[in-house]
């Protein structure tokens, strides 16, 4: 009976011990100062609603539902820091198209802009198809949404190395 309740212990412990600290047990204060900021509500998306498929909102496996920096980095651990604002998401902007494990960048209202990582491209002809994971996106949530790249409002992207091969083809 005693090894019973050992265990219930040590498994809510580790539970409560996930659930405080988020992707990879990084706590707040162990962040970048630009990482610590809290994040905007990007209350400009519904301008293209009707463009887009709103998905169901996620599991929070990355946490940082509030950051769409920090979740976006959890799911593409390479993405540079340094992106606060608008103006430092753009600079790292390096394809015209997307492929899966890269990650939008998008324009708000406000000066930090957006980021959302790139989880699935159907590049079936007309129209290609783009699905995000992302945080914040609808406030403090982490979300998906399903779309044309500029039915999701995506300027372009930021890719790993090694994501464009011969098969590129060119925008979507």
């Amino acid at each position: 009976m005693f090894r019973f309740q050992t265990r219930i212990v040590a498994l809510s412990l580790l539970s409560l011990s996930l659930a405080v600290t988020g992707c990879g047990g990084v706590e707040a204060e162990d962040l970048a100062p630009e990482e610590q900021a809290s994040s905007v509500d990007h209350a400009d998306h519904a301008d293209h609603a009707d463009e887009q498929e709103i998905g169901t909102t996620e599991s929070a496996v990355c946490g940082y539902c509030d950051n769409c920096v920090l979740h976006a980095r959890c799911l593409q651990p390479n993405l540079p820091y340094g992106l606060t604002y608008w103006s430092d998401k753009v600079a790292i902007i390096n394809s015209n198209h997307a492929h899966r494990g890269c990650v939008a960048m998008i324009p708000t209202s406000s000066v930090y802009g957006h980021v959302a990582y790139v989880a699935d491209v159907d590049t079936a002809p007309s129209p290609n198809r783009i699905t995000l994971r992302e945080a914040n996106w609808v406030g403090n949530t982490c979300s998906s949404r399903t779309g044309t790249k500029d039915g999701l409002n995506i300027r372009n992207y930021w890719c790993p190395a090694g994501s464009h091969t011969s098969n590129c083809s060119g925008p979507l």
